[in-house]
């Protein structure tokens, strides 16, 4: 072979038809080598080992490979990749140099004592490693780890306890174990940022020193189903989580109950005062919700089937509408396949996909008073087909007759506000995006502008504009009716709406939006209505809107789909909506 002393690369990833590569002995300069996919490679020659400047070794999902030669003294390789090598028992002998060992996957059975010598590993992959049973008792002296990946090692049933402070730890992934109970010595992983406890069906408890990690951000406990979860809240009593003995809880901001036997939320949630996030997807047994933090901001109770209460919401949405700073949240609620909520559904961004038994919705009424001060609201009754189109259109159903109309009493009051808080709601007025879903066909009769088809014209009245201030400005109001092909799966789209402005004077203005949306399973027509405030504003803030009269405007709708089904707009209308 010629002369390799300046190659400093080999890329042959995915070559399916190697199987052995040649001796590199004269490669002294290399510096990478990327085999990843090469599934026929069987072996690696020995002189792999004596490539001083070698950095990065990837043999990914070379599954032939049963056996590698020695690494130790390759002192340059700092990232040695192994994920998917299926038939690979041993685990590599390396030197103290080396910074990420991604093992995932592999056949390795045992994690050898000498790990502990690998002061430089900041990363260890271990994950789908379904032969592995025990750790050596070693682990607490990697001082330099950073991540720590267990997961799906489905035949792993103890975790050695940590006889010394590890400072860097900050990831943590057990998830898919069948560890029965976590080290009481838990409380020297003093950096521990991110702890994953998915799925760990024996994990029955968690030691009392979990609590006293100041860093712990995110814990998640999704499907670990006999975890009595209650006791992650036993210890905080009626005692603020502020308290010395207690600083680990108070630093959460996300947690996932996911899938557990939860039937009530322990009050005490609400004494986390830094939660953003709460996840309790397929809580089959949770009836309520109690007081929830101020601080939250994303509520995922997807499939709670027998929630029944969660008028405790409420004051999020009062949080959200006047926050003390001024500022606006994102708050998004989410109740998916929720059926026993019905008119109790109440909140920022609620979904209520597939909820066939839903019937009122007399909540929303009095919620959409306030809507205009709200950042994101949404309300997606998709597939509800008790509730259908008349809801947005019949006389006898007055809950959703009108329901943008409602911000008109809330622009109202903004006006006769007292001055503190009017302050803090001029800027968030008409900064809000609102899209209401129902099924049907047909635009609402109480559209201004309605027209078969994708496009709508409509002449401006003139007392549409005015230059006082830009709280006098108007919303558009669009619906649009869109037709489902049997094709469409359930995959995302977006629907886009275009304006063009047109004045007396000839001068033009486009004003343009869209709204993505993903319902995972397929559609009948639905009805979309849409309101958004927020390229009005900067429309009525730009130069253009300066000194001209605009008298016409036409829209045009249509469906973006990220596969080919080819929706379609069958109807479109524009409501003019005035703040007085």
């Amino acid at each position: 072979m010629q002369d390799l002393v300046d190659l400093k690369v080999i890329n042959l990833n995915n070559s399916k038809n190697l199987v052995r590569i040649p001796d590199l002995s004269t490669a002294t300069n290399l510096e990478k080598i990327n085999l990843c996919g090469c599934f026929n490679l069987r072996e690696l020659p020995s002189s792999l080992q004596h490539l001083e400047k070698l950095t990065l070794l990837d043999f990914s999902y070379c599954t032939s490979i049963r056996s590698l030669p020695s690494f130790y003294k390759a002192t340059s390789l700092t990232k040695l990749h192994l994920s998917g090598c299926s038939n690979l028992f041993s685990f590599p002998e390396v030197s103290s140099n080396v910074t990420e060992l991604w093992l995932g996957g592999t056949a390795i059975e045992k994690v050898p004592s000498s790990i502990e010598c690998l002061s430089n590993l900041r990363l260890l992959d271990l994950r789908g490693c379904r032969r592995l049973k025990s750790l050596p008792t070693g682990i607490h002296k990697l001082k330099s780890l950073e991540k720590f990946n267990l997961g799906d090692c489905s035949r792993l049933e103890t975790f050695p306890e940590i006889l010394d402070i590890m400072k860097r730890l900050r990831d943590l992934d057990l998830s898919g174990t069948v560890l029965k109970e976590l080290p009481s010595s838990i409380h020297n992983l003093i950096g521990l940022k991110y702890l994953r406890l998915n799925n760990c069906e024996n994990l029955v408890c968690l030691p009392d020193s979990l609590y006293t990690l100041k860093s712990l951000l995110h814990l998640s406990l999704c499907g670990s189903s006999n975890l009595v979860v209650e006791n992650l809240f036993t210890a905080i009593g009626d005692r603020p989580v502020k308290q010395k003995h207690l600083p680990g809880l108070s630093s959460l901001k996300k947690l996932d109950l996911s899938e557990s036997n939860l039937e009530n939320l322990p009050t005490t949630i609400k004494q986390f005062p830094l939660l953003e996030e709460l996840i309790l997807r397929k809580c089959k047994r949770l009836k309520s919700l109690p007081e929830l933090p101020p601080s939250l901001v994303y509520l995922d109770a997807h499939d709670c089937t027998s929630l029944e209460d969660v008028s405790s919401i409420k004051k999020l949405f009062e949080q959200e509408l006047f926050c003390e700073d001024g500022s606006n949240r994102f708050l998004q609620l989410k109740f998916s396949n929720c059926f026993k909520l019905g008119e109790k559904c109440v909140g920022n961004d609620i979904d209520a996909y597939d909820s066939t038994s839903v019937e009122e919705v007399s909540s929303i009424k009095n919620l959409l008073k306030q809507v205009v001060f709200c950042k994101s609201l949404g309300w997606l009754f998709t597939n509800c087909f008790q509730l259908d189109q008349k809801a947005v259109r019949s006389p006898e159903t007055p809950k959703l007759e009108m329901p943008f109309e409602h911000m008109v009493t809330a622009l109202t009051d903004h006006h006769q506000a007292p001055p503190r808080r009017k302050k803090r709601t001029e800027k968030a007025s008409f900064e809000r995006i609102i899209v209401t879903c129902v099924p049907g066909s047909e635009i609402p009769e109480w559209f201004d502008f309605k027209s078969l088809g994708s496009s709508v014209n409509i002449q401006l009245p003139s007392e549409w504009w005015s230059n006082d201030s830009w709280i006098n400005f108007p919303c558009f109001v669009a619906s649009v009716a869109v037709s489902f092909p049997d094709s469409y799966n359930g995959m995302g789209f977006r629907i886009t709406s275009e304006c063009h402005l047109k004045s007396c004077n000839g001068d033009n203005h486009d004003l343009s939006c869209s709204f993505s949306f993903s319902f995972g399973s397929r559609l009948s027509d639905h009805v979309f209505l849409v309101c958004d405030g927020f390229n009005v504003r900067e429309f009525v803030k730009s130069e253009a809107s300066k000194n001209r009269i605009y008298n016409v405007a036409s829209f045009h709708f249509y469906v973006d789909e990220w596969n080919s089904s080819k929706c379609k707009v069958k109807q479109c209308g524009i409501h003019l909506l005035f703040p007085n």
